[in-house]
C-alpha cells in the first residue's frame, strides 16, 4: 500500500471514528494570519503573471481569517484559497505545491531546473506583491484595465477538478473579487457547492482516556455571484449510549452555524444574517483559552451562538466588522429560537506583512439565568519576524482582554482580565513548536484567584489534511496550588 493510499485510509478511520463516538467545534489558527505573509506562493500559484492592482479596493489577498475559512470570523469550511494552503505549505510529506521559500530554506529549491516564466511571483529577491493568505492577486489583464480573460484561457491552467467542490454557480460566477481557477492548481475555486469537515479526538492526562473533541461537517452552496449560504452542523459527545441525549436537554446533533451572506464585492466586503459566533479577539484554536471561554466565546458551547446581522470588509490590510444580534438557544437542534435580551460587537485592525494590531468590544446585555450582562474589550496583536529574515521563522501573537460580568449568586457587577502570549517556531515543514503563556483574573476585586499557565506545544502536520499536536502545561493558582498537565490531539480535516 503506498503512502498516499495509507494517508486515505487514515483520513477514513478517523471519520468513522467521529461518527461512532460523536463529538463539540470548529477551531482557526490565527497563526496562520500572523505566519503567512512571508511570501506569496502558499495560498496560490498558477498563473505566474499576475499582480496586485494599484486600488486597495480591489485587491483579493488578504491576511484576515476569511482569506482561508468561508466564515468571515474564521474557523469552519476552507474556501480554495485554505485547502490549496493546507496540502501546499502545511505538511511535512506529500505536499502538492511547496512554496518556494520554503523549498530554499530546506534544501528543496533548484533554481536550475526553473524554465522561463515557471517562477512563482514572490521569487528570489522580489518582494511578495500581495498578502500570502486569499483569495490570490488580479490578473495583469484586469490590473492593467485591459479587460480580464475567463482563466480557462490561461494555457497553463489545469482544469479544476481536485477537492470536495463540485459545479459553478448558475449564472457562471466569475465576479472580480471571487476566487479564480487556475491559481490554487487542480482544485475548483469558485464551485456551487463546498463541502468540507472537521474530526478531533483527544487525551487528556487527567481525564485518562481517548475522547472525541469535535465532529463537524460543512456545506455552503453559491448558487449565483455575490449570493452564499452556509451551514455547519455537529455531533456531540455521547454520554449514555446511542441514541441518548445529554441531561442538559440538548440533542446529540444539530446546527451551530447557519447564515446567508452577500460577499464578493470590493474591498472583500460583505454581509450576512443568520446564526454564528460572534467575532472578538484571536479565535484560538485552544478551546481552553483564558481570553475565550471565560468571556462566553468558547466554541463547543450552543449558547455562545447568536441570531443576528454582520456587516465588514476584509481588505488589503486594514479590516473592520461589525455585529447586532439576539442570543441563542442552547438547543442546536432548533437553530433559530432566540433568547431574550441583545447584544453587539465591533472589531477593527490591520494586517500586514510583517506585523498585526486590532481592537475588540462586545457588549452582551441578558437575564442572569444566561449569564447576566458584559462589556468586554480587546486588543490583539501579531509579528512575524520571518517576513523579513527568512533564516529565523519565528511569529508571536498575543491578547490582552477585559471585560465586566455579573456574579453568578448576588448579580453584582465585577471585571476579569486575561493575557494570552504564543511563541512559535517552524524549523521545518510540517512541525511547528509553541511556548505559551496564559494569564486569568476571574474576579479583580477577590484577591490571590488569578491563574498563571505556562505550556510547551509540539504540532507536527505529517500529511495533508492531518494534525497531531501534544501540549504540556503548567498551571499555578495564586497562593501556590496548581498542578501540570499533557493533552494529545489527533485532527483530521477536509
Amino acid at each position: 500500500m503506498s503512502v498516499r493510499d495509507r494517508a486515505l485510509c487514515l483520513r477514513a478511520l478517523m471519520f468513522a471514528l467521529a461518527l461512532l463516538l460523536g463529538l463539540p467545534a470548529a477551531h482557526a489558527v490565527p497563526l496562520y494570519t500572523v505566519r503567512e505573509g512571508r511570501t506569496c506562493d502558499n495560498c496560490h500559484s498558477l498563473p505566474n503573471d499576475w499582480v496586485d492592482p494599484p486600488e486597495m479596493y480591489r485587491r483579493k489577498c488578504t491576511l484576515s481569517c476569511s482569506g482561508c475559512h468561508v466564515d468571515p470570523g474564521g474557523g469552519g469550511l476552507r474556501t480554495v484559497s485554505g485547502v490549496y494552503f493546507g496540502r501546499s505549505t502545511l505538511p511535512m510529506w506529500m505536499a502538492t505545491d511547496r512554496p518556494w521559500a520554503d523549498k530554499k530554506a530546506h534544501g528543496e529549491y533548484r533554481p536550475e531546473l526553473t524554465t522561463s516564466g515557471s517562477q512563482p511571483l514572490s521569487d528570489a529577491g522580489s518582494q511578495p506583491l500581495s498578502e500570502a493568505t486569499g483569495a490570490g492577486s488580479q490578473p495583469l489583464s484586469e490590473a492593467t484595465g485591459a479587460g480580464s480573460q475567463p482563466l480557462a484561457a490561461v494555457p497553463d491552467a489545469p482544469k479544476p477538478t481536485g477537492g470536495l467542490a463540485f459545479g459553478h454557480p448558475l449564472d457562471g460566477g466569475g465576479a472580480e473579487m471571487a476566487f479564480l481557477d487556475g491559481r490554487y492548481g487542480d482544485l475548483n475555486a469558485d464551485p456551487l457547492l463546498r463541502l468540507g469537515a472537521d474530526l478531533r479526538l483527544g487525551f487528556w492526562t487527567q481525564g485518562g482516556k481517548l475522547f472525541p473533541m469535535q465532529g463537524d461537517a460543512y456545506a455552503a452552496v453559491h448558487p449565483v455571484e455575490h449570493l452564499m449560504l452556509s451551514t455547519a452542523v455537529g455531533i456531540r459527545g455521547r454520554i449514555r449510549g446511542p441514541g441518548a441525549d445529554d441531561p442538559d436537554g440538548q440533542s446529540r446533533f444539530g446546527v451551530r452555524d447557519l447564515w446567508l451572506m452577500t460577499n464578493e464585492w470590493p474591498l472583500n466586503a460583505y454581509a450576512r444574517a443568520g446564526r454564528f459566533l460572534p467575532q472578538f479577539g484571536w479565535r484560538l484554536d485552544d478551546h481552553t483559552a483564558y481570553t475565550r471561554r471565560p468571556f462566553g466565546l468558547s466554541q463547543e458551547d450552543p449558547a455562545n451562538r447568536v441570531i443576528g446581522g454582520e456587516v465588514g470588509f476584509n481588505a488589503n490590510y486594514p479590516y473592520v466588522n461589525v455585529a447586532a444580534w439576539v442570543p441563542g438557544s442552547r438547543r442546536p437542534d432548533n437553530p433559530f429560537e432566540a433568547k431574550e435580551g441583545f447584544g453587539g460587537s465591533v472589531n477593527a485592525g490591520w494586517r500586514d506583512l510583517g506585523w498585526q494590531l486590532g481592537a475588540s468590544a462586545l457588549l452582551r446585555r441578558q437575564p442572569m439565568g444566561q449569564g447576566g450582562d458584559s462589556t468586554n474589550a480587546s486588543l490583539q496583536w501579531g509579528l512575524n519576524p520571518w517576513y523579513w529574515l527568512e533564516n529565523l521563522p519565528l511569529a508571536y501573537l498575543g491578547e490582552l482582554a477585559w471585560g465586566t460580568l455579573q456574579r453568578p449568586y448576588s448579580g453584582k457587577s465585577t471585571s476579569q482580565d486575561a493575557h494570552y502570549h504564543d511563541v512559535s517556531y517552524t524549523p521545518a515543514n510540517g512541525i511547528t513548536l509553541h511556548v505559551k503563556y496564559d494569564f486569568w483574573d476571574p474576579d479583580r476585586e477577590v484577591k490571590e484567584d488569578h491563574i498563571h499557565r505556562f505550556g510547551f506545544g509540539v504540532e507536527w502536520v505529517p500529511i495533508p489534511s492531518l494534525t497531531t499536536r501534544l501540549d504540556l502545561r503548567q498551571a499555578t493558582v495564586a497562593g501556590g496550588s496548581g498542578g501540570a498537565d499533557a493533552f494529545l490531539q489527533l485532527h483530521g480535516w477536509f
